[in-house]
């Protein structure tokens, strides 16, 4: 699975091993780079050029070179993926604690406020990490 720990891992190492502002290596090589299967690192780094943390260019030999942006560099200064994660997980928390304390205020609409928190604790779970 790619969590926030994975993608946190990957664009740790291309910004913190690229003064030039790119990385190039060898797809091959992703295991050894990375820790992770050349598959799962193209689809991260995929989904960091569709964020705008990165471009990058894939050839035919396999080699990809990746131009680190700004926008990576503050999100690994602000903690990553991973400090993101946290901070919504606490937003939401802190809303479903308003939300129950409104229920007394407005009794008619209890029932909404329920479908509501329902539907926000579901949302959370899907966010906090499995207990082993």
């Amino acid at each position: 699975m790619i969590d926030c720990k994975v993608k946190d891992k990957i664009l740790n190492k291309i910004v913190s091993e690229s003064p030039e502002m790119t990385f190039g290596f060898d797809s091959e090589d992703s295991m050894e780079i990375f820790g992770f299967n050349p598959e799962l690192v193209s689809s991260v780094l995929d989904y960091f050029e569709s964020i705008g943390l990165i471009d990058q260019d894939k050839f035919l030999e396999g080699e990809i070179m990746v131009e680190i942006l700004i926008p990576a560099h503050d999100l690994i200064s602000h903690g990553g993926f991973t400090a993101m994660e946290e901070l919504l997980t606490n937003n939401i928390e802190k809303l479903l604690v308003e939300i129950e304390s409104l229920k007394p205020l407005l009794p008619g609409k209890v029932e909404t406020m329920n479908s509501i928190i329902s539907g926000i604790t579901s949302g959370l779970a899907l966010f906090k990490p499995k207990k082993k």
